[in-house]
């Protein structure tokens, strides 16, 4: 079985940088620096699990939720903050978010929620 993708949408270079690091001997990574580019990836290549920021120029993380769920139903969506606020968890979970995570993240955490967001999307899979 080939590995599920994994789509990391920001616009920070040192963001993404981080999270190839630490998913790259896992799933097969995919990557945008902007909403327009992830919604292209989203396209081509349905990944199973997307990791989106939720403040990006130009962009509403939200909004963009709601479009790659439009896209790809199936796909989990974890929401990526710098703003640890209750009300930013409910409404990117009430939009249709699988969980967000706070920058800085905590890696062993980040881990298992994208693990769990997977098997939610494939079942039988384990990274």
């Amino acid at each position: 079985m080939s590995q599920p993708s994994l789509l990391i949408v920001d616009d920070e270079v040192g963001v993404r940088e981080s999270l190839k690091m630490v998913f790259s001997k896992d799933y097969r990574l995919l990557e945008a620096d902007s909403v327009k580019v992830a919604l292209q990836i989203v396209r081509e290549n349905r990944p199973e699990v997307v990791l989106l920021d939720i403040l990006m120029p130009g962009a509403d993380g939200l909004k963009a939720l709601r479009r790659i769920k439009e896209l790809n139903p199936n796909c989990e969506i974890i929401m990526l903050t710098a703003l640890k606020s209750e009300s930013t968890a409910s409404i990117a979970k009430e939009s249709g978010a699988f969980d967000y995570v706070v920058k800085p993240f905590d890696i062993k955490e980040f881990r298992l929620k994208v693990e769990n967001a997977l098997k939610k999307t494939i079942p039988s899979s384990r990274p």
